[in-house]
């Protein structure tokens, strides 16, 4: 896996399928982010690794964003989930990861983000919010995308879109 940027602290890496459990334990551990199938991370390393972003701390996963190029936007970076170890949280690096991925040489020219965030999820608002602003893009905390009613019993709230861009710092 070769290292996209390294500071004192992270190593930024495209993950890659043998990160995929390493993720999973990760958001396990979280207790506040939607925990999907080990199978899905390693889908995803495997899949989307490209437009993804793994940050280590020595040998350490220390958090990681998940995102992909939806087929009809192919300007846009949809970023499925972010997770920061609770160890190295308060440090910014959720936004450093964001920005990367929004600046990097990626197959494809990044000029929006999106994401879609629970009206509660506070944490990830402010993530998105401060983001936006260090890329000094335009953000919006748009429509609800997909409705309550969509996840069924699971009493899951509903997704808003939150879009930032066009992004300005490329």
């Amino acid at each position: 896996m070769a290292v996209m940027e390294q500071d004192n602290n992270f190593q930024l890496k495209k993950p890659g399928p043998a990160d995929g459990k390493k993720m999973w334990d990760l958001v396990k551990n979280s207790r506040s982010l939607d925990l999907n199938s080990v199978y899905h991370y390693i889908i995803m390393s495997y899949h989307f690794g490209n437009s993804s972003i793994a940050a280590f701390n020595n040998d350490e996963l220390a958090g990681f964003v998940t995102s992909y190029f939806p087929p009809d936007q192919k300007n846009t970076l949809f970023v499925w989930q972010v997770c920061v170890s609770e160890k190295f949280q308060g440090n910014g690096l959720g936004k450093k990861m964001l920005c990367h991925l929004a600046k990097a040489d990626l197959s494809q020219k990044v000029t929006y983000l999106e994401a879609t965030v629970t009206p509660s999820n506070k944490a990830s608002i402010a993530l998105f919010t401060s983001t936006a602003k260090a890329l000094e893009s335009d953000y919006k905390f748009e429509k609800e995308l997909f409705t309550e009613d969509m996840f069924g019993d699971a009493g899951h709230e509903p997704e808003k879109l939150f879009h930032i861009g066009p992004i300005k710092l490329n």
